[in-house]
């Protein structure tokens, strides 16, 4: 055979390898879906005894489920600008309009990118409009956003190509405020005064943060109640979201498309003595939904227990797609756990702004600090033994406590920079304005 002929073989040859991944199966596209203020634990593929979530419940059995996935941040937009640059959340606020993120990243790479929000914290204004080529944050609940979704993912498979569909809603927000029948599925026995859209008022982010906890001091009654108004708002945004993740299945676009279902933060419920978000990093706050579903590996699917952070949420989907991962990112890549293989345990951050003090947390093992950078104090908890978080062991342990404290500074810092939650841009919209009023964080 002249050496011509062979030369092209192997050429033809390394053309093939180049353009096949050793993964079989790889997806071509994209969703992710942001669930905000939701639990972990009131959802019932995270063990939840009532039955808030169904069909969600269905859907995770084909997926990988992430039992101890932790948030980075204890409130909306410092957690998303945490989760799409994976980076720590101070890091990403700071570089909120020029830092790369998921979107920026996909679009460089020729993905057809749009995103449909909830509004409130997730706007244009804040940043994360960039590298979407269609950015819709004028919604209120997923049965506005849904419609849009389906929309685009019918154009998406008809025009062929990859895409990338961000869908954020805020069903399970303040106020606690489900419809008929979802008002009444989990405590139809109440007759206290506690109704949805008076939970608006009676849990101010503003209340909380000022200290006037007399503005929650409920009784047993209404405090179930507040839970169960939560609890079916859960149920019926299970209801809608069947919907687009029904869609995803269909022929057209089940076997090519990557999806990811997480929370930015959970809620508060008297855990500690409190209500609501963004004033401590307890774990109501920041242990979130992460559930990942990948086509090619639905019958390894399973829960894995190892502790993350959605900081990783980031390379693992680059990965997933077979796309460089650039420099900078803080998470790493989880595939290798989902082939059943170990990745070595290290510790997971988050970070707490609020209006009075900055919280840093890490979890190594067992052990949990939290710190205020404001106060001094430090608490020290054991999870495994302790998992609700009573028991403060900072004075028995100070060498675990300086062991922590000491990863802290070299990750987090001790810059005590503070970010109130709730401050707006000096530019905001009174449209803008008028849905953070619905959601309860300005008065």
């Amino acid at each position: 055979m002249p050496l011509k002929w062979i030369a092209s073989l192997l050429a033809l040859a390394a053309s093939l390898a180049a353009g096949c991944d050793a993964r079989p199966g790889k997806p071509q596209n994209l969703v992710v879906i942001s669930l905000d203020t939701l639990r972990a634990d009131h959802l019932g593929v995270y063990g939840y005894e009532r039955e808030t979530s169904p069909q969600l419940d269905r859907w995770a059995e084909r997926a990988f489920v992430f039992d101890n996935a932790l948030s980075a941040a204890n409130y909306t937009l410092a957690s998303h600008q945490a989760l799409f640059q994976s980076r720590t959340a101070r890091v990403a606020k700071d570089a909120r309009l020029d830092g790369p993120t998921l979107a920026v990243m996909l679009k460089e790479q020729g993905f057809h990118t749009a995103a449909f929000t909830g509004g409130g914290m997730l706007t244009e204004i804040h940043g994360f409009s960039r590298g979407f080529d269609s950015w819709d944050e004028g919604n209120q609940l997923l049965v506005d956003t849904v419609p849009k979704a389906l929309a685009f993912l019918d154009e998406a498979a008809r025009e062929g190509g990859r895409f990338y569909l961000f869908v954020h809603c805020v069903d399970v927000h303040l106020p606690y405020s489900p419809p008929a029948p979802y008002n009444r599925l989990f405590y139809p026995e109440y007759t206290g005064t506690v109704d949805g859209e008076g939970t608006r008022k009676l849990l101010s982010v503003r209340k909380i943060f000022e200290g006037t906890s007399h503005y929650v001091r409920f009784d047993d009654a209404d405090r179930k109640k507040v839970v169960a108004l939560y609890d079916g708002e859960i149920a019926k945004m299970d209801v809608d979201l069947a919907k687009l993740l029904g869609r995803i299945d269909a022929p057209d676009l089940r076997d090519d498309t990557l999806v990811v279902i997480v929370s930015d933060h959970g809620d508060e419920f008297w855990d500690h003595g409190s209500v609501l978000h963004a004033h401590t990093v307890f774990q109501e706050l920041l242990h979130v939904p992460f559930l990942l579903r990948v086509p090619a590996l639905e019958r390894e699917a399973r829960h894995i227990g190892e502790r993350v952070s959605l900081l990783d949420v980031v390379p693992t989907v680059l990965e997933l797609l077979a796309l460089p991962q650039p420099k900078g990112l803080r998470g790493r890549s989880l595939v290798p756990l989902l082939h059943g293989e170990t990745l070595p345990e290290r510790p997971v951050f988050a970070e707490g702004f609020a209006v009075d003090s900055k919280l840093q947390t890490v979890v190594d093992g067992p052990w949990k600090l939290i710190r205020d950078l404001d106060s001094g104090h430090v608490a020290l908890f054991d999870l495994e033994s302790d998992p609700q978080e009573r028991n403060d062991l900072a004075p028995a342990q100070p060498q675990q406590v300086e062991r922590l404290r000491q990863l802290l500074d070299g990750v987090l810092g001790r810059s005590r920079e503070k970010q109130d939650p709730l401050a707006l841009p000096a530019e905001v919209d009174e449209a803008t304005k008028a849905r953070l009023r619905e959601l309860g964080y300005i008065d």
